[in-house]
């Protein structure tokens, strides 16, 4: 017999407001994590005037994926909050909306685009080397995110819009300030029981808005470049070089992209793929400081791929580094960058023992599966090797590692962010020792639409 969400197990909250008020934001996935040890893999969060329904049930979430865009769709309010952000584009747009910007979008980040603008990329690689190779010599200290992050955005800029971007050696005012103040806010915003940022502008609302504007700014001026490299050469519209020139081309073409479907997917990303990237990167350098096996794998198998390279000069390098990659994975499964996502049903619809009705919300937490026995052999334990195929591991299920979504809205971006950790650890691991002068203990989780670590200081020492 199915179960209702209104009869499901959840945490005790307070009378009529629930768990509303009591909810630790940027601890939520952990809070989750613990409620799902105790109440099941299924169960409901009281907000007073709604019940919320969590899921960390792998194969419910694989479902849940795969039943969009129909059966399930992000939350409107995620939506609503991103557009009032100036995003419209393939991350929050849904059903016939989505269908017609998904294919131009993934258009540029697929493997055939990455590989013919590696030339273009690589160069930005060499840059970020340089930069570690003073931090180096200094023996100085440093947020070692800063500089993934400004890598992320270079590469981002290369890639989706044909423009050379040098945040690595800019000093101040660089995008990646404005940046850093747009997801945090939207997660706010997003978990906000009452909008008050529309009655009343604090300081972090005032800077919001600026980074907002600026970032509007900049994404005009790669609109404008982009239109005049096909003004001056008509030919690029038959084969657009970047995903730039491919949206502009297809708003041309077709009457239902509009002017704001371009700049918001150039927004989207923009800012998705500064931030998820660097930020996988960013987990992945602090997990292996406890790691020193696994690291040298790693060493040994960039050494062998690159010989006497300091890091991937072409393209077909990258793909050798499956080590590499398999820890990249490992990292995800710990430390995933979306283990939150938020969904609505757009129908009536049976999850397996769970009745749920149209306009139910839903919230699915991704990393709990992963780290159980029942899903990962020696889940506790950090292990590239379950990823290679040669691997024995007894149990694998790969339902329960969804980094990247799942269904019809798999991440378009997977590639070139397998691509950049490849490139930029192949790098670190050759040519540079890595010290965690910040107590490992003392790094935090924190949700800020993405999960991000609390700052934290690496020293680098030249090999």
């Amino acid at each position: 017999m199915a179960t209702k969400v209104k009869d499901l197990p959840g945490p005790k909250g307070k009378p009529v407001i629930g768990n509303l008020f009591s909810l630790d934001l940027p601890q939520l996935h952990n809070s989750i994590e613990e409620w799902s040890a105790e109440h099941g893999d299924v169960f409901r969060l009281n907000l007073g005037i709604f019940d919320q329904l969590v899921v960390t049930r792998p194969s419910m979430l694989q479902k849940i994926m795969k039943e969009r865009p129909h059966g399930f769709a992000r939350s409107e309010k995620l939506n609503k909050v991103i557009r009032e952000s100036g995003v419209h584009g393939v991350f929050n747009t849904e059903g016939i909306d989505w269908k017609k910007h998904r294919p131009i979008v993934a258009k540029g980040l697929d493997v055939k685009h990455q590989k013919d603008f590696y030339p273009a990329i690589e160069p930005i690689l060499g840059r970020l080397y340089k930069k570690w190779q003073e931090r180096a010599k200094s023996g100085e200290a440093f947020f070692i995110q800063k500089d993934l992050l400004r890598f992320t955005v270079d590469v981002t800029s290369s890639l989706a819009f044909g423009y050379s971007m040098n945040t690595i050696e800019e000093e101040g005012g660089a995008i990646q300030d404005h940046l850093e103040k747009v997801f945090p806010m939207i997660f706010k915003r997003i978990n906000m029981p009452v909008p008050w940022y529309k009655l009343y502008r604090t300081k972090e609302d005032k800077e919001f808005d600026v980074a907002v504007l600026e970032m509007n700014r900049l994404v005009d001026e790669f609109i404008t470049a982009a239109r005049k490299r096909l003004q001056d050469n008509p030919e690029l519209r038959e084969n657009p070089p970047s995903v730039i020139e491919a949206i502009i081309v297809a708003a041309e073409e077709q009457e239902d992209i509009s002017d704001e479907d371009v700049r918001g997917n150039i927004l989207t990303l923009l800012m998705a793929g500064e931030d998820t990237t660097a930020v996988t990167l960013n987990w992945l350098i602090y997990l292996l400081s406890q790691e020193p096996e696994v690291t040298e794998k790693m060493r040994d198998e960039a050494n062998s791929v690159l010989g006497d390279k300091k890091w991937a000069t072409v393209y077909e390098d990258n793909a050798k580094m499956r080590y590499i990659e398999g820890a990249a994975f490992e990292s995800m499964r710990f430390k995933p960058v979306a283990p939150i996502m938020l969904f609505q049903a757009n129908e009536d619809i049976q999850l397996e023992e769970v009745s749920i009705k149209k306009g139910q919300r839903i919230l699915t937490q991704h990393r709990y599966g992963s780290l159980q026995e029942e899903n990962f052999s020696e889940a506790s334990q950090f292990k590239p090797e379950r990823w290679l195929k040669e691997s024995r591991c007894p149990v694998h299920n790969t339902e329960a590692f969804s980094p990247f979504g799942g269904g019809a809205r798999y991440c378009p971006g997977r590639n070139l962010a397998i691509l950049e950790i490849r490139m930029v650890m192949s790098m670190l691991l050759k040519n540079f020792e890595v010290e965690l002068v910040t107590p490992y203990d003392s790094v935090d989780e924190k949700m800020a639409f993405t999960m991000m670590s609390s700052p934290y200081e690496v020293r680098l020492k030249e090999r």
